[in-house]
């Protein structure tokens, strides 16, 4: 049938398309642009409804679909669709690596279909990409592009992972489902911003405008060449992952890794898998040794095969989503939002009921429950951390899960119901994450105790606790008593052990809203549990066995704040203080810190104001020493507001005498810290500050890691679906 439209024949049929011209009111609803019908349409005198690739009529006849426009009648309707979502896709990344050039200054688009003079282009059918996320963008539906005009923002990777959240939270299609059917799912979102380094604003990263966009690109790898190799790399990922986060089974992963190497057709979990653990052991080796291991281009390729896994209803699909928590956590390049991807596990968890004991049976071997309890119990861990760090409501509460410890077994053992674990059994891969297991309910038991904001807790959330400092004695005996029959592990897991100790112990001492200001010994402790804190990373450095991942900045970071905090704020800690050996403590976080600055830029921020504050107190403590009379800190450079609160002990009028034998020290009139932490550069380095609490520790601390502070926004409609899980708990 000859398509080709009479030159001299005027459309007399119109529909309406998602198209819209620019809009010039005010409304969100913007007015629909009208086409003429398609070629075939129109040489029929029938109704065309505009469908795009294709329209009803054209699909049933099985023809190209053509414009009717006289400018457009030789392009297919789908390739000029096909074409504006690349011109889209390429502005966006124009915008992203280029932010100086504008967008918005070359030629227009004419909006009648008539092109101006000089502004035609000759076009030719794009050429095959093989780049994955390049594919995945030309696969958009072009109708859902015509009605969800992108711009250059939702290419960005806080903004996707902002995307993440709406998809696997809110209501919709598939909403418990997070596999390829969402349409604009979490595997295509994550799939979008794997590729691209993460170029994010606050890093003032100027993109040379010549260097071409593939320079920013990660170039997916391939396995390595022998499997032994991938066994020997992938050795990093069970020495120093598994033992905390034991929720792969090794000898399962193993066959995996042969399955992987020897089939023709792998199954995506099985290649998924294997390149992620590779990818995270690639990360810890390349910076503790500094060898160029390319962990990102393992993650790329483990990323080809994600919207290929049925996450929704699999202990595969979550272990799967663990995988990518434990990549987010070690390596910022996919721009991972863990809070969101926490609620995602969370989520699975309760879908697959991990959270209720089922025992092993006819149909549940020995091993799955197993498995189901240690990842029920990684998810725990996880959730716990991130809360506690991000100053958040606990997602998964105690009292709706049937706690019960994981076998302290060999993986191998799993795969028999007849093993040995009897308390005398020697220290096995599981057992340090089973220790930590117990510290995670402390920590659970003090974020729910000690950090409420409600002080109308309703009885059924959590037992009232008569005296709040007896409690504190008590947990504080708990920890002591954790802490004395850590199993004989190695001298490395003991350490970490004990750095995690002294994390909790911050964070049962430090001010809360339960306890605003703690007792000196209170501080005292906390000041002791800092300074181990920092030492004991430091001693890790050392020894190259530092994970520079996302909480290890956090935890430095706090030991430091909590350390100078309790100097400011307690006497006798002030008089005792040595300098030599503060300086050495400062010294030493702020080299773990310039360490991990070179893959966490929140670890510079926060080295650079360290080094700030911790001049202004050297300065203040010579100043005392050498004078023997009041200190007033010399903080010129540091401004005080007037009508800061004090958080501790000391008289906000006349300060508290200090006595030194021959001389007298006048501690300062006002918490120093959160002088310093109420001004800048410390409203620079967190982006925002909460003048609902009085006390300056937590509050605060929720935003160091300011890369993700913009997907927590209070005015997001997800923030309040979320924290309505646990809105009495921070």
């Amino acid at each position: 049938m000859d398509l080709t439209p009479d030159s001299h024949h005027e459309p007399n049929d119109t529909y309406e398309t998602p198209e819209v011209e620019p809009s010039r009111r005010t409304s969100s609803r913007r007015a629909p642009r009208i086409r003429t019908a398609c070629v075939r349409c129109q040489r029929r005198k029938i109704k065309c409804d505009g469908r795009v690739p294709s329209c009803s009529s054209c699909s049933k006849a099985g023809v190209p679909c053509v414009d009717g426009g006289r400018q457009q009648d030789k392009y297919p309707r789908a390739y000029i669709a096909s074409l504006q979502n690349r011109i889209q896709w390429l502005e966006s990344l124009l915008t992203e690596n280029c932010p100086d050039i504008d967008v918005k200054s070359g030629p227009r688009i004419v909006q009648d279909g008539t092109p101006q003079d000089g502004d035609s282009v000759e076009a030719a059918p794009p050429a095959h990409e093989g780049a994955t996320h390049m594919e995945e963008e030309n696969n958009i539906d072009p109708a859902i592009a015509n009605d969800v005009q992108q711009t250059s923002d939702d290419c960005q990777p806080d903004r996707l992972a902002h995307e993440i959240g709406l998809v696997s939270v809110t209501g919709g299609q598939d909403p418990r489902y997070v596999g390829p059917s969402s349409g604009y799912s979490f595997a295509k979102l994550i799939l979008a911003s794997i590729g691209r380094r993460n170029t994010s604003q606050r890093q003032s990263i100027q993109v040379n405008p010549t260097v071409p966009t593939s320079a920013f690109k990660v170039v997916p790898s391939a396995l390595p060449t022998s499997i032994e190799h991938a066994l020997q790399l992938s050795s990093a990922y069970w020495d120093n992952i598994h033992c905390q986060y034991p929720f792969l089974h090794k000898p399962t992963h193993l066959r995996l890794m042969e399955h992987a190497y020897s089939s023709g057709d792998p199954s995506p979990i099985a290649l998924f898998q294997v390149y992620m653990v590779l990818a995270i052991s690639s990360t810890i080796l390349s910076r503790r040794l500094k060898l160029p291991i390319p962990a990102e281009g393992y993650c790329a390729s483990a990323m080809t095969y994600f919207d290929r896994i049925q996450i929704e209803g699999s202990l595969e699909g979550l272990q799967c989503l663990l995988l990518l928590q434990m990549y987010g956590m070690n390596n910022p390049s996919m721009g991972l939002n863990l809070w969101y991807l926490n609620y995602q596990c969370i989520a699975n968890v309760l879908d697959l009921g991990l959270q209720r004991d089922v025992k092993a049976g006819k149909n549940l071997s020995f091993l799955t429950q197993e498995m189901r309890t240690r990842i029920f119990w990684v998810v725990y861990s996880i959730d716990r951390t991130l809360a506690t760090i991000m100053g958040r409501p606990i997602g998964l509460r105690d009292e709706a899960c049937e706690l019960r410890i994981p076998a302290d077994v060999e993986d191998d053992a799993l795969l028999t119901s007849e093993f040995n674990n009897s308390p005398e059994s020697s220290p096995t891969s599981s057992t340090m994450a089973l220790h930590l297991i117990k510290l995670a309910q402390i920590n659970s038991e003090i974020k729910y105790v000690a950090n409420s904001v409600s002080h109308k807790i309703p009885p059924h959330c959590y037992p009232r606790i008569p005296d709040i400092l007896t409690w504190q004695q008590d947990v504080l005996g708990r920890l002591n008593q954790w802490l004395a029959i850590v199993p004989r592990l190695d001298i490395n897991q003991m350490k970490l052990c004990e750095i995690k100790y002294h994390e909790v112990m911050i964070l049962l001492l430090r001010p809360s809203p339960a306890i605003r200001t703690p007792s000196s010994h209170s501080l005292q402790l906390c000041h002791q549990s800092a300074i181990s804190t920092i030492r004991g990373f430091e001693e890790l450095y050392r020894a190259d066995l530092l994970l520079y991942n996302w909480p290890t900045v956090h935890s430095v970071f706090l030991a430091c704040v909590s350390m100078l905090y309790c100097i400011w704020t307690v006497p006798n800690i002030a008089k005792d203080t040595r300098l030599e050996s503060l300086s050495a403590d400062l010294n030493s976080a702020s080299k773990v810190l310039c360490a991990l600055a070179e893959h966490w830029v929140d670890a510079k921020r926060g080295r650079d104001v360290l080094d700030e504050l911790s001049h202004a107190t050297i300065r203040w403590i010579v100043e005392s020493q050498k004078t023997g009379a009041t200190a007033t800190s010399n903080m010129d450079d540091v401004p005080i507001p007037r009508d800061v609160p004090s958080t501790n002990n000391v008289s906000p009028e006349n300060g508290q005498r200090i006595s030194t034998g021959s001389s007298d020290i006048q501690a300062p009139a006002i918490s120093s810290l959160d002088v310093t932490l109420s001004s800048e550069p410390w409203n620079t380095l967190f982006g925002f500050s909460d003048e609902t609490l009085d006390f300056g520790l937590d509050s605060l601390m929720q935003g160091v890691f300011s890369d993700y502070q913009l997907d927590f926004g209070q005015s997001l409609p997800l923030d309040n679906q979320v924290t309505e899980i646990d809105a009495s708990v921070l």
